[in-house]
């Protein structure tokens, strides 16, 4: 098994939004001790992964902000200035300022929106700032047809990073299916065509495993995410950590990911693989670890390969590109 090398760190469950997309809403609500994050830091440290990358989010982590302050000394004291770090946020407890002092410190940001709601979220945002902040985009079967006009919309409000990904929580029908498929067809032509003029092109902002895989020539490998939850402990994935602590229990990891085994033996049993990109065991997860476990949600696979298509061919053929390349630290 590939040792991991992303951590996703939940600083907490709680949010000041309930979006019904979210496979999150089930998470604990208690905070990780202070202590609990600095003990997980470390092991994860100890554990030596290649290319140490990070993730935050909840819950939404402004929420928790002595938290969060801890999380990022904490990592670059471990791990250095060069890490990456990831922060996604709904945008909305944002203070003035805020932004620009995370920037400086080099955490990227993403404001979440939901399908359909436009950049409100991120409207108290300066437009220079937002130059340097990415959005990410939540795409429902009813928006599917949308995603084109909406994610051009966010591009014009002033986001230069974009990123979209099917909600995980919804059946995908093939009405639904057939829209998400041309508009992302719609989508990929217009990113050529910015490409082809040497302008107006975006980072794809969720698009770092593509786009590495991308310029080494690799193709896509196995699952590298580890999960630390509020609880202080590793998971193999975190669309499973809505599940009650009993069940989640059995499923806990060390920080060099031994142990991830079970949950990708159970995955397997229910006909369903792992990848870096567009992880076709995050819906099921998000199902099979729901407070109510259901079943998976019909059209999640196609709608994941559809979106990791997408990735996959922008990343190829910006790799041309001088711009596309400077965007993306290549």
């Amino acid at each position: 098994m590939t040792r991991p090398d992303h951590l996703t760190i939940y600083l907490s469950g709680r949010c000041n939004l309930s979006c019904p997309y979210c496979y999150a809403r089930g998470v604990s609500a208690g905070a990780v001790r202070p202590a609990a994050l600095r003990r997980a830091l470390a092991a994860f440290a100890a554990a030596a992964p290649e290319r140490p990358k990070f993730t935050i989010l909840g819950g939404e982590p402004l929420l928790e902000r002595p938290l969060l302050r801890l999380a990022l000394s904490e990592i670059r004291r471990l791990f250095g200035a060069a890490a990456p770090v990831h922060l996604f946020t709904n945008g909305l407890l944002l203070k003035k300022g805020e932004a620009a002092a995370l920037l400086k410190r080099g955490v990227k940001l993403t404001v979440s929106f939901d399908g359909g709601r436009g950049p409100g979220a991120a409207a108290g945002l300066p437009r220079p700032l937002r130059r340097r902040v990415s959005a990410g985009y939540v795409v429902a079967p009813v928006s599917a047809g949308r995603l084109l006009p909406d994610l051009l919309g966010l591009l014009e409000a002033g986001f230069a990073g974009l990123a979209w990904a099917p909600d995980i929580t919804a059946p995908w029908g093939a009405a639904a299916l057939e829209r998400l498929r041309s508009s992302a067809r719609a989508l990929l032509l217009e990113y050529l065509r910015r490409l082809k003029l040497g302008r107006g092109i975006w980072e794809l902002a969720n698009g770092y495993e593509a786009v590495a895989l991308a310029a080494r020539g690799e193709r896509p490998g196995p699952c590298r995410n580890l999960a630390l939850a509020p609880d202080g402990f590793f998971y193999p994935c975190d669309k499973m950590l809505a599940a009650p602590p009993g069940r989640l229990k059995p499923f806990r990891t060390g920080a060099d990911g031994k142990g991830r085994e079970k949950f990708f033996a159970l995955a397997r049993s229910a006909g369903v693989g792992n990848s870096q990109s567009m992880c076709p065991a995050a819906p099921w997860a998000s199902a099979r670890f729901a407070p109510r476990p259901r079943r998976t949600p019909a059209g999640q696979t196609a709608a994941r390969r559809i979106a990791s298509g997408w990735l996959a061919a922008a990343a190829k053929a910006g790799l041309s590109s001088p711009s596309f390349r400077r965007l993306h630290g290549i």
